[in-house]
């Protein structure tokens, strides 16, 4: 079995400098790296795990849950986080969790939480006090829109800004009658809303002292099958629309169908913007807006904060906050 010795010798460097190397530490000289990866895939090099955790305490490996695997945008956040994970040399373990707050919990307590150095944890179901208690001695970042009272290391996005932010564009393309698909049945904005109500919050602020604009909240589950099920609802009862604040890019993909279904032409009788970025809506029939998140590089801000939590004990890090800036894309369903 070839050892870390012999990709050492191989690369003509210290057994520590290949150490550094294939654990992905910084500090690195480049050619260095790459001698080192060169002799290792030369030689077939395979770190065993098993010693690796002894010797440390650590496994190198992650845990990432998110509450469904088949939507685009936890898809696009779980690959983007692998691939920052593994330039660290760390492996991740992706779980789903179905927004069930046990198994929220559960990941964070159970079997996983022994096998893994630290989670990120897409949270939609559980308190912010349960996923402290089931945290308390392991690494974790939380990826939640509902919680702010924390001490953990928190992700959020720019929900209120970016809903202002679409709705406004909706309405300086001459959109008087919004529809803003995905809310909640009875939307607010109130302290310590989700995700939903922010963006109806920031929806609104959008509208305020304007009274030609009429929000209309349209409430279903952020997916495009329930999205276009509630807007041909919406239209067969004849509810006025001349543009559309979809919540997400998937609950915008299904807006656009319905429309397509209804005989409505997008943009030029309803003019739609998304949320998130996902690539699926730069492809789409129309191309889609979007209030752009930048969904790689909170992912791997995630990676980078938990990857540091890590490394520092609770006790000389204190809890960090980062809500990325957004881009608005301007595409064919608005112009």
């Amino acid at each position: 079995m070839t050892t870390l010795a012999d990709v050492a010798k191989e690369a003509g460097v210290s057994v520590m400098s290949a150490s550094n190397v294939l654990r992905g530490k910084p500090n690195v000289s480049a050619s260095i790296r790459e001698r080192v990866l060169a002799a290792a895939t030369k030689l077939d090099y395979r770190a065993n795990m098993a010693a690796k955790s002894l010797r440390s305490g650590r496994s190198g490996i992650i845990a990432l849950c998110v509450p469904r695997l088949d939507m685009p945008f936890n898809a696009a956040f779980a690959a983007a986080a692998t691939s920052a994970a593994e330039e660290h040399g760390v492996r991740v373990m992706v779980q789903q969790t179905l927004s069930d707050p046990e198994r929220e919990l559960e990941i964070l307590r159970g079997a996983t939480a022994s096998l893994v150095d630290g989670t990120i944890v897409s949270a939609v179901g559980a308190s912010a006090r349960a996923i402290e208690d089931a945290a308390s001695s392991h690494a974790v970042v939380l990826y939640d829109e509902r919680i702010q009272n924390t001490q953990l290391d928190l992700i959020s996005s720019p929900n209120q800004a970016g809903g202002r932010t679409a709705v406004e564009h909706l309405i300086t393309k001459g959109c008087r009658r919004i529809a803003v698909l995905g809310t909640h049945s009875a939307p607010h904005g109130r302290a310590g809303a989700d995700g939903q109500d922010l963006r109806w919050a920031g929806a609104l602020s959008a509208a305020e002292g304007n009274p030609q604009v009429d929000l209309t909240p349209i409430p279903c589950a952020w997916d495009c099958e329930p999205a276009y099920a509630a807007m041909l609802s919406a239209l067969a009862v004849g509810t006025p629309v001349d543009g559309i604040f979809a919540m997400t890019d998937s609950v915008a993909l299904g807006a656009i169908r319905a429309l397509s279904d209804r005989g409505l032409r997008c943009p030029e009788d309803v003019r739609i913007i998304g949320f998130d970025g996902i690539r699926e809506g730069a492809i789409s029939v129309p191309s889609l807006s979007t209030v752009d998140i930048g969904i790689t590089q909170l992912a791997r801000t995630a990676v980078d904060m938990l990857l540091t939590r890590i490394e520092a004990p609770a006790s000389e890090l204190p809890g960090r906050r980062f809500t990325p800036a957004y881009t608005l894309i301007e595409r064919e369903s608005s112009r």
